[in-house]
């Protein structure tokens, strides 16, 4: 039996090594495609001002990838735990039409030149404190009464994404195009577009949001048993499932607001460190989702920068994301 924890023990670490070495090539490649390539597909020399100054901005475009990464896996990998379900992201709840429904409402009503649309601070405060607004406004209608209502949260967080969906496409319809425009570039998934001091904002929220979760590990290895076990072996389970959902809701809201809608990232790279580890406990499984999160989203913007792909990263992303439900869905059904 120890030998067994020992080989799986050492079988984490050469994973999680992997997967850093990964990430630091993922870097370079990046740094590459940003730089050296750019240069030599534009016949110009790449003299040491010009990398230093396409490097203050790639650093921080690489830290807010790697924050928004983590921080979307993390919460992804607690609330599958809470809602007992390896096909379900936050973005159940309609985290991601809060988010577009925000920015196309303040275009419509004050313009595309408004101080809410063009000063970021405001534009950011203002998106993630409607998203945490809206969240906690589900959480204190449906859970109440120390009442476990968390499939009526998703039924409830689909509708509302439905109808807030439909609402910004009606909106969208009736803007000019010059409106639509800005709308869609301030929605899209754009990491060359980021502002450095929303960034630099956001990386001290999110800090807080992995820290906060992970320290919670134990807790949720226990939630992960269900309900009724959690109460028997002494977790206050409606409580704690009212601080991970608090949890999760400025996690995503900070997340979307700073790098935009990655609806698919957290349950890709959550269901894949499952397979990889093949362990039930949090711990591992929370540093192995933000490990191939960052890796996922670091290469694949590399690869786009590097051979100038048209097709944004979450688009592609989002498409492994799609068939890989599909196969979840598939393989518990054969299962079942």
């Amino acid at each position: 039996m120890v030998a067994v924890v020992k080989q799986r023990n050492l079988r984490t670490i050469i994973v999680f090594a992997v997967l850093a070495l990964s990430i630091v090539g993922s870097i370079v490649l990046y740094i590459y495609s940003r730089t050296f390539a750019k240069a030599n597909r534009l016949g110009l020399p790449m003299h040491e001002e010009a990398f230093n100054s396409i490097m203050e901005r790639a650093v921080p475009h690489l830290l807010a990838m790697m924050a928004a990464s983590a921080v979307l896996a993390v919460i992804s990998l607690s609330f599958q735990t809470i809602v007992q379900s390896r096909v379900l992201t936050p973005s159940m709840i309609g985290f991601d039409s809060v988010f577009m429904g925000t920015q196309t409402l303040i275009v419509f009503l004050a313009g595309p030149f408004s101080v809410w649309f063009v000063n970021p601070y405001l534009n950011y405060l203002v998106t993630a404190g409607v998203m945490v607004v809206v969240s906690m406004f589900m959480f204190s209608f449906i859970l109440r009464s120390h009442r476990n209502n968390i499939v009526f949260l998703l039924m409830f967080g689909l509708v509302l994404s439905g109808i807030i969906g439909s609402g910004t496409r009606y909106l969208q319809i009736m803007m000019n195009e010059n409106d639509f425009v800005q709308v869609q570039a301030a929605t899209s998934v754009n990491i060359n577009n980021i502002n450095t001091n929303i960034a630099y904002l956001s990386f001290p929220l999110i800090a807080v949001v992995i820290l906060l979760t992970i320290m919670r590990h134990r807790r949720l290895n226990v939630m992960s048993l269900g309900p009724e076990q959690a109460k028997g072996l002494g977790i206050p389970y409606e409580r704690e499932l009212r601080i991970n959902l608090i949890i999760i809701a400025v996690g995503m809201s900070v997340a979307t607001a700073l790098i935009g809608s990655l609806t698919f990232l957290g349950l890709l790279v959550v269901n894949a460190s499952r397979e990889i580890l093949k362990t039930h406990k949090h711990l591992p499984l929370f540093i192995g989702s933000m490990l191939l999160a960052m890796l996922t989203l670091i290469l694949g913007q590399a690869v786009m920068e590097l051979i100038q792909g048209a097709v944004p990263v979450a688009v592609i992303i989002n498409l492994v994301g799609c068939t890989y439900v599909f196969y979840l869905i598939l393989k518990e059904n054969r299962t079942s």
